[in-house]
């Protein structure tokens, strides 16, 4: 029987071994599995990272209006997509007295206050709840030198303008005759009319060429109160209307697409918290349903009280 493993002879007769192939050392086993294991998730890695590229490609493709202003940058930083929006060019009206520091003495005359004689720029506006409407009037009237930065720009050249400010102060207009109680008779017929205000605003701004341009619709104009307005506000329904609520303003006169709501900031410094509000660039506010309890006074709608 011939051996199982047959002799070959070598040059000095001796018998030699079939030769065998080495087996694999345990290091050249590691170092496989090691190439096989890294390989593919660095494929992967390189293939995840393509991926994510493109798709942050095709974001800013679909949520970044190509129409958008030429001067608009887009840069991404940290992962995070920030837009620069030009700034927006606002053309300020310059209304007869009546409609802005006339509503302010009369309703410091309601009060027994002392008739303003000539200049009456330098007239406070009483503070309440609604004063957005000279918070937006004081901005647009400071020296640009002050206005550094603003994400709006007053232009002096209607033509320029994208929007046209009318500052009518409407909420303040509102309350300039004190409610009196219920069946009480006044001392004296009141000599300021808030509803002849509006009609006059209205019949002012209606001669106003760039009102007939658009039919008012690049116009703004602040009603935080819910009655603000009230009176007239079916012919200046096509403007951006500031309102507080909806809770007065029917479907077609105002909504969410074109009108927006502007939140009371009147006691924001009195925020006793440990956090300062001073530099805080974003007022949040909450928004959501709310229950009016109404009276009807003179003809019409009243708030006597309101729960949130």
């Amino acid at each position: 029987m011939p051996p199982l493993h047959p002799k070959t002879m070598n040059d000095e007769g001796g018998a030699k071994s079939k030769p065998r192939k080495p087996k694999p050392t345990t290091l050249t086993n590691s170092h496989a599995l090691f190439n096989s294991t890294i390989r593919k998730p660095f494929l992967k890695q390189i293939l995840f990272t393509f991926l994510l590229v493109l798709a942050l490609y095709a974001l800013f493709n679909a949520f970044f209006n190509p129409s958008i202003d030429t001067s608009s940058s887009v840069s991404l930083a940290a992962g995070i997509a920030t837009v620069k929006y030009p700034a927006v060019k606002v053309y300020l009206y310059d209304l007869p007295t009546r409609f802005t520091y006339g509503v302010i003495n009369h309703h410091s005359l309601a009060r027994g206050g002392s008739r303003a004689a000539g200049d009456m720029s330098s007239l406070k506006y009483p503070g309440h709840q609604h004063m957005s409407e000279w918070y937006l009037f004081s901005d647009l009237t400071r020296p640009e030198s002050e206005r550094v930065g603003s994400p709006v720009v007053r232009v002096s050249d209607p033509e320029d303008a994208e929007l046209f400010f009318v500052p009518f102060f409407s909420s303040l207009s509102l309350i300039v005759n004190p409610v009196r109680p219920a069946g009480s008779v006044p001392e004296k017929p009141p000599v300021y009319s808030d509803e002849e205000n509006q009609e006059a605003l209205v019949e002012w701004l209606e001669r106003q060429e760039y009102w007939k341009k658009n039919n008012g619709r690049d116009h703004v104009i602040v009603a935080s109160d819910p009655n603000a307005m009230y009176r007239v506000i079916d012919r200046v329904k096509n403007s951006v209307l500031l309102v507080s609520d909806f809770g007065r303003v029917r479907p077609d006169q105002g909504s969410l697409v074109k009108d927006i709501v502007v939140p009371y900031s009147h006691r924001i410094r009195t925020y006793p918290g440990d956090v300062s509000v001073d530099k805080r660039k974003t007022l949040l506010f909450f928004m959501g349903n709310r229950y009016r309890k109404e009276v009807m006074r003179e003809g019409r709608f009243v708030t006597h009280s309101s729960k949130f």
